[in-house]
């Protein structure tokens, strides 16, 4: 995957500088419910969704340390890779591997079938540049798109 096919991933109006919400859960509900308001995915799926995230959090916690989550999934009602990127200010209990609380949400969800099959090096490049350090300091500070694909951006530099 090109840096360039990566980045187009990242559009606008899936972009949440302000997430808040008490809990996993209550995250998880949001995310999606945004996805719905962009019209990404029908209200009608938004449950099927949901359940489909909460399984996999079942089969072990998408908050894989150092403030970071990547809830995702393949589904048949949705037929385009989709990632919706999450800030959290004052952290969300995740369950994460190192029990602290997430700040940083990558919810990717995937075709079942995709003819590119990007969904596994697109989860692979999220989890490299967001568990750098520095990235992760400049993401908090993060709050418009522009900021994120400027983030993106120098981050490609290294």
């Amino acid at each position: 995957m090109t840096y360039k096919e990566f980045v187009s991933y990242f559009q606008e109006d899936l972009f949440l500088p302000n997430l808040e919400a008490p809990s996993k859960e209550s995250a998880l509900t949001r995310l999606i419910d945004h996805l719905v308001e962009k019209t990404r995915i029908k209200a009608k799926d938004g449950n099927i969704i949901l359940e489909a995230l909460k399984k996999r959090e079942s089969l072990g916690s998408t908050g894989i340390g150092k403030n970071l989550a990547i809830p995702h999934g393949r589904s048949t009602v949705t037929n385009s890779l989709t990632v919706l990127y999450a800030r959290s200010v004052k952290g969300i209990l995740w369950d994460s591997l190192d029990d602290k609380p997430v700040h940083f949400i990558f919810l990717i969800l995937a075709p079942h079938q995709e003819k590119e099959n990007h969904y596994l090096p697109l989860l692979g490049k999220i989890v490299e540049f967001a568990r750098d350090a520095n990235v992760r300091r400049k993401l908090m500070k993060v709050d418009t798109h522009a900021g994120l694909l400027e983030v993106l951006e120098k981050a490609k530099e290294k």
